[in-house]
């Protein structure tokens, strides 16, 4: 894309010309290919945040954890829903986190700046790339190209800021749940079968 930018301000400095044509010709099929496989590769993480999710959310209520509003299920089907999806998944993951931290108590938490972080940026990132994709349209001239691709970087940059936010929140949510698992069965003598035991590291 970086590429392209640069070929694309060639043409607005200088004009069109033959090389310069088949050069953006071969950008163009460049990144037609590139954003194939970022597709491939963004399905397959959603996949496995997917079944990340849900196994978390399996583990908080584990762990012990009362009153959450979203069923494990729901912690995922929510990414889904149109509107919803822009504030649900985020609480539901809030309850996530707050109960796995304290799971007798989460009710009385805030919620992470963290999360927030994430959260911010992947809406953002999404709207981003939402609004170049259906409502901008550029004109067929160096500028109006230039001006998309430089929107759509811009998005790329949110979004890429997002998924390592999120891996950062996976990381911090696994070990938390982790301790928290380890701590209970340190505390709790008793040998018969507990919700404890339903636990998935």
């Amino acid at each position: 894309m970086l590429h392209g930018l640069q070929l694309l301000q060639q043409g607005i400095e200088g004009g069109i010309s033959a090389s310069l044509q088949e050069s953006l010709v071969s950008a163009g099929r460049l990144q037609l290919n590139l954003f194939r496989l970022q597709l491939v590769l963004m399905l397959a993480c959603y996949v496995w945040a997917a079944f990340w999710t849900h196994r978390v959310a399996c583990n908080v209520r584990a762990l012990g954890a009362k009153g959450l509003d979203d069923s494990p299920g729901w912690a995922v089907g929510w990414y889904a829903v149109p509107v919803m999806n822009l504030v649900r998944p985020l609480r539901s993951m809030a309850q996530i986190w707050l109960g796995s931290a304290a799971p007798a108590r989460w009710q009385k938490l805030a919620t992470p700046r963290l999360l927030v972080a994430w959260w911010c940026f992947w809406i953002a990132g999404n709207l981003s790339y939402w609004f170049v994709t259906q409502y901008l349209q550029p004109e067929h001239t160096f500028q109006g190209l230039h001006t998309q691709q430089m929107l759509l970087l811009s998005g790329q940059a949110l979004n890429l800021a997002s998924a390592a936010l999120f891996l950062l929140v996976v990381q911090r949510l696994t070990r938390m749940q982790m301790e928290e698992h380890a701590r209970q069965q340190a505390t709790e003598p008793a040998p018969a079968r507990t919700l404890a035991d339903a636990f998935v590291a």
